[in-house]
């Protein structure tokens, strides 16, 4: 049989395949006998079709073996009988696949006891399965959930899988048909490929096919085994297995998920997971099973224990003491419950590689862990994927809560928000695409007004102010103490055949590395990178960007554990030279559309796109560039059907190290592109490396022009007012304590890293600007202590405006303790009469903003001195 042909992977293939790996069956002369095996054709359809369809019930007679026979030879697709056209069955059963997996997996455990042969046959069934998806072409982007936890594949990465579990492969690939392969007719050419023609009438059709007879040689075919499960009244007197105190076994088959379960037949989780409310078991587990284990720069591989190498970051926060007084108070070791002594509205804010995504994940598990004593529902809820495309955020949340085991019915999602009773985890505040960021707010403040009795936090990376976010308390993510560095280094398992690596390393973060390199030292993902860069150059380096250089180094060289020094080769055959060449027009590509996670079809998009790809060598494919990526430089993972940046720092930096080798010519294309992006992050440190990478073109060939250009333009109008309509049209001050104000940043993104970079930017003091009411915008109080609301936290600020009345009525007004104030420079000049007094003070060459103008002028003469006054001198060029 030619290995070239086109095979169609649908339910009557799938059962074929199954049916050849059939257990023995009785002899002829015992089936006469009145000794029935259980195992016709019929009856193994049926107990496929319950894997799916738990209370499937037989029709009556003899009809169950006629559709048998005809969806076999793939003339059937489905029936009032057979219900793979039934909608709310499959719906339910997808649901099931993606939210408690380990459900129907028991299902498919039982039904290959029962029918499968596996020990002689499972090895043959996975690679005839695996042959056929590799010729049906018609499979493209679809997913497989055919991980033993649940997680999806898709094609290209299921067929170079070397170790597979029998059951979930098999589960997943049933969950593949009946989602995807409605009309079961495709497959028979397929049918009739594998079988020879009767020789005799009425006689039986023989499989005659080789197919998954050469496939995959070295894959290794796992079997689980439905009937081993922990038993509760077991003395343990024969259990090989210890459980530590504080935990308890969930009652999941042997293997039922070995990333998960090791070893043991059962997965452990914190005592009180299974069993709280009754209803929300399910979900709970599901939860915790999920984010218990993680990849991560250095495991990238196998995934490991979250607790095993995570460190928790302290968390600040800003207490009034009393009138315009407050003290800083730190959080250690943060949970929901101690951030609820704060409020019940929290927004976690932190810069990249800090650890808030890892702080969520621990607020959820710590909740599941506490579940008993807490009593709420955390749900995590990712909004990087967040969009136009929801009513609002309630059917977001309930698609997040659904796709875990909760309930499928959100109207009794609704009802559990009213009563106050869920965690809401919202991660990634600043990874909402900027089109969609309005929206998100407005959703939310909707949606805390209906259900406000439940605990909300909110991470995000520092993006301005969070004014719009009023009732959101704002905690600080602390970086790291050296206490805290040490910590995370000592349970990092790094190199164990080289222990001297790490061992002198922590003693120079100990003794010297801390303080002489903090920006690294205090940031969990870049004190990891520190680690691997240690170990090829034995030294730190003290620029960001040369960090990052040097960091791809280690990563292009990394050593694999088992074979000392051995050098990775990578599939695409570039070097490494090349291969950053190509990811860093990947990475700008990207950057310039806010993308940072992509599809299959996506990073084919982008990768077809690179001008690189003309450089360098021919042959050089998207397929083998990602798997480089992701399995030889750990520059990015897989997870959940979509490529993910380790960490979008990197896309930063090789965003930037494109741009800086660009013509000169095009800097200043690029500058304008910087000054016109739509969305910034405080953290965000692409043009801050960039600069560093060449800052004498980036003054010559950006900064120069601009300040030109805008000098220019305020000496052609009215000088100074216009530079202050220009870049700082409205001025924000306070007095006291409030609950922040916005800040007071230029206009332009250039301009601003301009006066960052020569620390010449203004800052507004306490009495630089009149404290006058008409100026006056926010008043802030807070609540007598003996006032209690479960809407109103004491220790929070609040609104003058949002004072209930009932307070007043008990209380009376509140005491002012700050004062948000705004200053709209066009309105002032409107009337000059008016503001006499203001527009002298604004004026004066003392005004922090007037001096940082005539600083910026003085700056901009500096540059276009240095380009003119060029010697003729050789050597005066190269200046």
């Amino acid at each position: 049989m030619s290995e070239n042909r086109e095979y169609t992977l649908c339910g009557g293939t799938f059962f074929v395949l199954l049916l050849q790996a059939r257990r023995p069956r009785f002899a002829p002369r015992k089936n006469a006998a009145g000794e029935k095996d259980g195992l016709s054709d019929s009856e193994v359809f049926e107990g496929l079709i319950r894997v799916a369809f738990p209370d499937y019930i037989t029709p009556a007679g003899r009809s169950i073996r006629t559709y048998t026979s005809s969806y076999k030879a793939c003339r059937l697709s489905a029936n009032e009988y057979l219900p793979f056209n039934r909608e709310e069955l499959t719906s339910a059963f997808d649901r099931e696949i993606k939210g408690s997996f380990a459900t129907p997996l028991q299902r498919m455990c039982e039904f290959t006891t029962a029918f499968i042969d596996e020990k002689n046959m499972g090895n043959w069934l996975v690679r005839a399965i695996l042959d056929t998806i590799n010729r049906d072409s018609s499979i493209t982007d679809e997913l497989f959930y055919v991980d033993s936890n649940g997680q999806p594949m898709d094609k290209k990465h299921l067929l170079i899988t070397q170790n597979i579990d029998l059951q979930p492969f098999l589960l997943g690939v049933w969950h593949f048909i009946l989602m995807n392969r409605t009309d079961n007719t495709v497959g028979a050419a397929t049918i009739e490929a594998w079988h020879k023609q009767p020789t005799a009438k009425r006689a039986k059709r023989e499989f005659d096919s080789d197919v998954g007879k050469s496939w995959g040689g070295n894959i290794a075919v796992n079997i689980i085994s439905a009937s081993q499960f922990f038993s509760a009244e077991d003395d343990g007197t024969n259990d090989p297995y210890e459980i530590p105190d504080g935990m308890e076994p969930v009652l999941l088959p042997d293997g039922i998920a070995p990333e998960l379960t090791g070893d043991a037949p059962w997965l452990l989780v914190p005592t009180g997971v299974l069993s709280p409310a009754g209803e929300f078991g399910t979900y709970l587990h599901n939860t915790y099973a999920k984010y218990n284990k993680m990849k991560t720069l250095l495991y990238n591989d196998t995934p490991r224990e979250f607790y095993k190498f995570y460190v928790c970051n302290d968390i600040s926060q800003r207490v009034y003491i009393k009138k315009f007084t407050y003290q800083t108070k730190t959080i250690h070791d943060a949970t929901a419950e101690t951030l609820q002594e704060c409020s019940n509205f929290i927004l976690i804010s932190g810069t990249g590689g800090l650890g808030k995504s890892m702080m969520m994940r621990h607020l959820l598990l710590d909740a599941i862990d506490r579940f008993d004593e807490f009593g709420k529902i955390p749900i995590f809820i990712p909004l990087k994927d967040y969009n136009d495309s929801y009513d609002g955020l309630l059917d977001y949340i309930f698609e997040k809560f659904e796709g875990l085991g909760g309930t499928d019915n959100i109207d009794d999602f609704s009802e559990l928000l009213m009563q106050g009773v869920c965690l809401l985890l919202f991660d990634g505040l600043d990874e909402i695409k900027s089109d969609y960021r309005k929206k998100f707010e407005h959703d939310l403040d909707i949606f805390a007004d209906k259900y406000t009795e439940n605990m909300f936090v909110i991470s995000s990376r520092p993006t301005g102010s969070f004014v719009s976010l009023h009732r959101f308390t704002v905690l600080d993510l602390c970086p790291f103490t050296k206490e805290q560095a040490l910590a995370l280094i000592d349970k990092l398992d790094f190199r164990p055949d080289e222990p001297i690596i790490k061992e002198n390393f922590r003693r120079e973060l100990e003794t010297s590395l801390f303080i002489s390199h903090r920006e690294f030292t205090q940031n969990p993902l870049l004190l990891t990178i520190m680690l691997m860069t240690y170990e090829q150059f034995a030294e730190i380096p003290s620029k960001m960007h040369i960090f990052y250089r040097e960091a791809y180094v280690a990563l292009s060289q990394k050593h694999d554990a088992s074979k000392g020094a051995y050098k990775r080769v990578l599939k695409t055959g570039l070097t490494a030279d090349q291969f950053a060449d190509y990811f860093a027009e990947f990475c700008a590509r990207s950057y310039r559309d806010e993308k940072f996670e992509f599809t299959d079809v996506l990073f084919d998009k982008y990768f077809n796109s690179l001008h690189e790809r003309t450089k360098g060598p021919a042959g050089v494919t998207a397929s083998d560039f990602r798997d480089d990526l992701v399995e030889n430089m750990c520059l990015m993972f897989y997870e959940s059907g979509k490529y993910h940046f380790t960490h979008r720092s990197f896309q930063e930096y090789f965003c930037a190290l494109y741009f800086s080798k660009q013509k000169d010519k095009t800097l200043k294309a690029i500058g304008d592109f910087f000054e016109n992006k739509r969305s910034r992050h405080y953290s965000d440190k692409t043009f801050n490396m960039l600069y560093d990478m060449i800052p004498e073109k980036i003054e010559e060939y950006v900064f120069e022009p601009f300040l030109r250009s805008l000098f220019e333009e305020c000496d052609a109008e009215d000088g100074y007012w216009t530079f202050l309509k220009k870049m700082y049209p409205v001025l924000y001050y306070e007095s006291g304590d409030t609950n922040g104000c916005d800040a007071n940043e230029p206009e332009s993104f250039i301009y601003d890293s301009i006066i960052r970079i020569q620390c010449i930017g203004a800052i507004l003091g306490y009495g630089d600007l009149p404290y006058d009411d008409e100026f006056l915008t926010n008043e802030w109080v807070y609540l007598d202590e003996d006032y209690h609301d479960p809407d109103y936290d004491p220790n929070s600020l609040i609104d003058i405006d949002e004072v209930p009345w009932e307070y007043k009525n008990r209380f009376g007004d509140p005491e002012v303790v700050g004062r948000n104030y705004e200053i709209h420079i066009e309105d002032v000049l409107k009337n000059p009469h008016g503001y006499q007094d203001l527009l002298r003070l604004l004026d004066s060459d003392d005004f922090p903003i007037k001096a940082e103008f005539l600083s910026a002028r003085e700056y901009m003469q500096k540059l276009i001195d240095k380009k003119e006054n060029v010697g003729d001198d050789l050597f005066d060029l190269f200046q």
